[in-house]
């Protein structure tokens, strides 16, 4: 047991470690996704407070009943005590600028692909997608919209924007199951850990049963994290470049349905047995020790000495 609660404490801290450091990547990269996390519609000055609860409201875009912890959220996002965390209304306001900008981007795409079939492209054209070309992402989210991007209206515009929040709610409440697993884990396994290493587990019989009862915590934790991870990118497949709309496969739902049903089939039947030779094991108990027992030696004085007694 102490071998076994020394490694579990160890990866339970590893993955505050790992933990930590994706909280910072995540600030690089996916801003919306951090802010839809903390469920920071507006930017907060630094460093930015962690929202231990709080009832989002997208619609509203507030949040109700939220209680901060000061400062944790910019050492974990930002690692500094001067760098903001932009919130939610600001993102939107910034990615339909980079909208705009993806429309200027696409139509002289559109134009050089004309030219190139009769000309040289115009310098003009070129020069635009130069500098507006790294937003051409963002002209794609118009897509699910309007077929053609350049022919957006300034309602299609907003709604690409509004479509940069992904679903906040799930976000915030998934981040926080997941976290408080991992606490809970931490303090399962140091618990043990302390009591093992001093041969105190047995007087703490309950304990046993908690750690029974923990054990769908870390498959909750890891599915919570996935869902933090896939709705948190939405709507990205890749971060500013091809949105999800885009990136849809060509097999039909019938031929999902179809492979989705045979893993489902596959796995349950696997379970099942799993299951069964578990219970087998469980009710046949431990096996007895059969083997022949090892003599026990004694001594007897003899004449002085020290001999082996039969």
């Amino acid at each position: 047991m102490t071998v076994a609660c020394a490694f579990g404490l160890a990866a339970a801290l590893s993955v505050v470690v790992l933990g930590d450091e994706s909280g910072y990547l995540t600030t690089e990269h996916q801003k919306m996704k951090l802010a839809a996390i903390e469920s920071m519609w507006e930017t907060e000055p630094a460093p930015a407070s962690f929202t231990l609860f709080g009832i989002p409201d997208t619609k509203d875009r507030e949040t109700h009943y939220a209680v901060h912890i000061p400062w944790v959220m910019g050492l974990i996002g930002t690692r500094s005590l001067d760098t903001p965390i932009e919130g939610i209304n600001e993102l939107v306001k910034s990615g339909k600028a980079r909208i705009e900008n993806g429309i200027l981007a696409y139509e002289a795409l559109g134009n050089i692909r004309q030219a190139m079939g009769t000309g040289t492209p115009d310098t003009a054209d070129q020069a635009t997608f130069e500098q507006y070309g790294n937003d051409l992402g963002y002209a794609y989210l118009l897509k699910r919209f309007v077929d053609d991007p350049s022919q957006a209206t300034p309602a299609q515009i907003d709604q690409a924007a509004n479509s940069l929040i992904p679903p906040v709610g799930t976000l915030f409440w998934s981040f926080r199951i997941m976290v408080g697993c991992g606490f809970l884990f931490i303090a399962v396994m140091a618990t043990f850990f302390y009591l093992s290493t001093r041969r105190r587990l047995d007087s703490h019989r309950w304990l046993l049963h908690v750690a029974v009862w923990i054990i769908p915590l870390p498959w909750i934790a890891a599915e919570a994290g996935w869902i933090v991870a896939e709705l948190g990118r939405q709507p990205w497949i890749i971060e500013g470049i091809l949105p999800t709309a885009l990136a849809v496969s060509s097999l039909g739902a019938g031929t999902l349905f179809l492979t989705i049903t045979g893993f489902v089939a596959l796995y349950t039947v696997l379970f099942i047995i799993e299951m069964g030779l578990m219970l087998a094991a469980i009710r046949k108990g431990p096996q007895p020790d059969n083997g022949p027992e090892m003599p026990v030696l004694g001594f007897r004085r003899v004449q002085g000495t020290m001999t082996p007694a039969e």
